[in-house]
């Protein structure tokens, strides 16, 4: 049974309820929160640009009526238009020498959406540091997170709430940015191979392990970092926020370095279950991997790797 017009308008009404599963005060509230791209993700994959387009909108307009029209705009600006831009690229060909279709690099799909991110973060705090009337961005930020918690937890002490809002502040706008970035990614990956092993895909199934980063990618990392560096204060802070924006397509790129690795070694599908674990733990380790990915885009690490049996043989 082909996918039809009626599936990509309940693919947008479940994205639109699952993000709004928090206001019913269901148990699954977060995950579902998290996979609410999911639905638009197999829409735009599986039908084309016209099915993404039809789930994004019916999502919009069903969030605007379990909320209100207040609730529509940043719904479709955090999942509907971010979704809807990824799947018209995805399916994206153009023809190389022999007239044979070359599809939209998968690399480029992430530089894209972290550009688009981190383009974002830099509108939003250029807008709050030329308003002279505002505090400075991580003050601003601080109460903003400070704000929320109170809403979130009332039973919690003020004292508590600030050191909480102190600790997330240097970082919390790229952080939160970069989850968006990666949030956008996995349903995208998760949609795709969905559609892969039910064989409704459009696009070829993607080897996430050989993607490869535009240029540019650490042309926003070094400029972010520069930023970070050399101008003080507010500009600082937004400089410090879109280097984590920036790390998120080489940490992708680092896990495609890892799995290469231990597809080549023995004992390859041990050492990634122990990576993950470890990865979950110690959070700090993400930068590993994306230190593992900035040197993966400038010396080529995956093309230093042999596998086992030529190390032996040599």
């Amino acid at each position: 049974m082909p996918l039809t017009p009626i599936m990509a308008l309940s693919a947008g009404i479940c994205s639109a309820v699952a993000v709004f599963a928090i206001v019913f005060g269901s148990f699954l509230a977060f995950p579902l929160f998290y996979f609410a791209p999911l639905p638009l993700y197999l829409a735009g994959l599986g039908i084309g640009t016209k099915g993404v387009v039809t789930a994004g909108l019916a999502a919009v307009f069903t969030a605007g009526l379990i909320g209100s029209s207040f609730s529509a705009l940043p719904f479709a600006f955090v999942y509907a238009v971010p979704a809807i831009m990824l799947c018209q690229l995805a399916l994206r060909t153009q023809p190389d020498n022999e007239g044979n279709p070359v599809w939209y690099p998968a690399g480029n799909l992430i530089g894209t959406l972290t550009f688009v991110g981190a383009a974002a973060l830099a509108f939003f705090a250029m807008m709050a540091i030329m308003d002279e009337s505002t505090a400075p961005l991580q003050e601003l930020v601080t109460n903003l997170i400070g704000t929320a918690l109170e809403r979130m937890g009332a039973d919690m002490p003020a004292d508590s709430r600030a050191t909480i809002a102190g600790t997330l502040a240097p970082f919390f706008p790229g952080m939160a940015v970069a989850s968006w970035v990666v949030m956008h990614l996995v349903n995208a990956a998760a949609g795709q191979s969905a559609l892969v092993r039910s064989e409704r895909n459009l696009r070829p199934k993607v080897a996430y392990s050989e993607i490869t980063l535009p240029d540019w990618c650490s042309w926003l990392l070094v400029g972010a970092g520069v930023v970070a560096l050399v101008v003080p204060g507010d500009w600082s802070y937004l400089g410090r926020n879109l280097v984590i924006v920036a790390l998120v397509p080489f940490f992708l790129l680092g896990l495609a370095v890892v799995h290469t690795f231990a597809r080549r070694v023995a004992s390859g599908t041990l050492l990634l279950v122990a990576f993950y674990v470890l990865l979950m733990v110690l959070g700090w380790t993400t930068f590993l991997v994306a230190g593992a990915g900035i040197l993966e885009q400038w010396i080529g690490l995956r093309k230093r790797m042999q596998p086992v049996n030529d190390q032996e043989s040599e």
